[in-house]
């Protein structure tokens, strides 16, 4: 046999070599992936059970039915899977890599001279996928469903008292009638028109108040415009900052209230400029923003420590065990950034540090764990 003869079967079996390695890539990704779907079934229909029997206790208030709250329920789901989604990715890759391990299959890849590295690529690899996946739900599916779920039970449950729309809130108080263009968080009303009528449903006044503010019981307003309808004249008049008499029940308010999660996050950028603007607290949405620009980092860490949870586990540690520790460091990474989320809306602190510390935190943890498994 010739030189040329043992070039090529070197260039043979190196191509061998590479093709075999992205066969194991797909494999591993295609385990993951799979393992994470069936996590995220199981989640998602235990998700809507708990709300569905969430939402029982508020069945018969106002018009609001069994129908009514499964439906609720369901329009929630997208929402709850999305809350959770950083810790279905660990259970998913941790579920993917023990199936791997109980069929013995990583130990063949270990003694074949796969190395931990080329694993973590296709670990990663699949949490690129599933990513996108999460962030077209959360982005473009949940915060509308989200929306939708709590403008129709608040509908529902007011019995027709109030009702949100596309062009803001109307609430019927008595005999007036209230249209409400912007619902601010700490009971902050803009552009309020009301329109009041008499005992024989004609209109005798309409009122025009550019901002309101819920204080000390009552109903401050600033900038407005009363315009009193006679039988043979029109009469306008500026309002100085004064109590409003109109009992409208704050908790209606919060149907039109949108929350960060009901919002895009090109809305949740618009919406806390206005905030900032005028002069409102908006840390809340800050942190929100950051917390779901920063989801993708989020998804590489978890599915980063699913990798040495599994090598580093002893061998008599069963899948159900490692699944129990999955929950458990997924738990402690949703409370703590709620948590810090809190705190920073508290104490004003730099929502981007508080949505990044957990990562940050969970990321060195994981690198520690990686240093125990030897490549």
């Amino acid at each position: 046999m010739g030189s040329f003869d043992y070039i090529g079967l070197g260039h043979y079996n190196l191509a061998s070599a590479q093709n075999m390695i992205a066969i194991l890539h797909r494999y591993i990704a295609k385990t993951v992936i799979l393992a994470t779907l069936v996590v995220l079934l199981v989640v998602a229909g235990l998700s809507y059970f708990i709300n569905l029997l969430g939402e029982l206790r508020d069945i018969g208030v106002g018009d609001y039915g069994l129908m009514q709250a499964a439906m609720h329920s369901l329009l929630e789901l997208p929402y709850h899977v999305y809350m959770f989604f950083p810790m279905l990715m660990l259970l998913g890759g941790l579920l993917g890599l023990s199936i791997l391990g109980s069929n013995h299959e990583l130990i063949v890849m270990r003694a074949s001279g796969v190395p931990i590295r080329h694993i973590m690529y296709s670990v990663l690899s699949a949490a690129i996928f599933l990513t996108l996946g999460g962030m077209f739900v959360g982005e473009v599916i949940a915060p509308h469903m989200h929306y939708l779920a709590n403008t129709h039970k608040s509908t529902e449950t007011s019995g027709g008292q109030a009702v949100a729309t596309a062009s803001g809130l109307w609430i019927h108080e008595n005999n007036s009638f209230v249209h409400i263009d912007r619902v601010m968080p700490h009971q902050h009303l803009e552009g309020v028109t009301r329109y009041q009528f008499d005992n024989q449903h004609r209109m005798t006044a309409s009122y025009f108040v550019k901002t309101m503010d819920f204080q000390n019981g009552h109903w401050q307003l600033h900038d407005g415009v009363k315009t009193s309808l006679d039988i043979d004249h029109v009469n306008s008049q500026k309002l100085k900052d004064t109590t409003w008499d109109l009992a409208i029940n704050p908790n209606l308010l919060n149907m039109g209230l949108i929350a960060p999660e009901e919002m895009p996050l090109n809305q949740i950028v618009i919406f806390t400029r206005h905030l900032v603007k005028n002069g409102l607290q908006a840390s809340e949405f800050q942190f929100s923003f950051w917390k779901r620009v920063l989801l993708p980092l989020t998804v590489l860490v978890m599915l980063f420590l699913a990798i040495p949870f599994v090598f580093t586990a002893p061998r008599a540690l069963n899948i159900g065990r490692q699944m129990a520790l999955g929950i458990l460091t997924g738990f402690v990474f949703y409370i703590l950034s709620s948590l810090l989320g809190q705190v920073s809306v508290i104490y004003q602190l730099s929502p981007f540090l508080a949505a990044l510390f957990p990562i940050l935190l969970f990321a060195v943890f994981g690198v520690v764990l990686m240093r125990r498994v030897r490549d």
